[in-house]
């Protein structure tokens, strides 16, 4: 029986095939005035009451 190295030497290697991407994602801009950071910022600051 050949072992293992000997029968990858005798078989061609398989390409890859060349896939095209699924997703394609575009930049875009998000506008957020500088009030609204603050409020989620300082709301996510506050500690969470206990349950």
């Amino acid at each position: 029986m050949a072992n293992s190295k000997e029968r990858k030497l005798g078989r061609l290697k398989k390409e890859k095939k060349k896939r095209k991407p699924i997703y394609e994602i575009e930049g875009f801009v998000l506008t957020i005035p500088q009030d609204v950071i603050d409020n989620m910022l300082r709301d996510m600051s506050k500690p969470t009451p206990k349950k």
